[in-house]
């Protein structure tokens, strides 16, 4: 197993890092958003969300939670790959806005623990997937309607 580190693109978000923040800091509040058909097989509580994905038990739960700036997942025991993931969200000051604070710069980092063939396998598609997962927070977040297709996730 080797370590893999992904930073996600960064975005400009139109909101306080605190919206942000309190709205992925609780899990179930973020299911509530999911179409009642899309979410059968999903488990959540504030802490922690799972699922059932073709067979596989797929689960992560809120490792940390630094108010305003971060929140850390973990996978969940059944999960079969070891990974982190960081939501951060930093304040951005724009000079000719009368509310400057009101922008954040938001990007997610991924740590996995791979082996040498899912690394082979999936070492692109997780680049990409965090940048998609990002377009959609973004999206969401901004009042914008976003893709939640798997195949803009793949």
């Amino acid at each position: 197993m080797s370590e893999t580190h992904i930073s996600g693109k960064q975005v400009l978000i139109d909101r306080q890092p605190a919206v942000l923040y309190s709205a992925l800091s609780d899990l179930s509040a973020l299911v509530e958003k999911i179409p009642a058909d899309k979410r059968t097989a999903i488990t959540a509580t504030a802490d922690t969300i799972s699922a059932s994905v073709q067979g596989f038990n797929l689960g992560m739960r809120v490792a940390e939670r630094n108010p305003f700036s971060r929140v850390t997942f973990c996978q969940m025991d059944g999960t079969p790959i070891d990974f982190r993931i960081q939501a951060c969200f930093d304040t951005v000051d724009v000079p000719d806005k009368p509310d400057a604070d009101c922008m954040t710069r938001f990007h997610l980092e991924l740590d996995a623990q791979l082996n040498g063939m899912l690394k082979i396998m999936l070492g692109n598609k997780l680049q990409g997937l965090l940048d998609n997962l990002t377009d959609t927070i973004a999206a969401a977040a901004e009042g914008r309607t976003p893709d939640m297709t798997m195949s803009s996730f793949i």
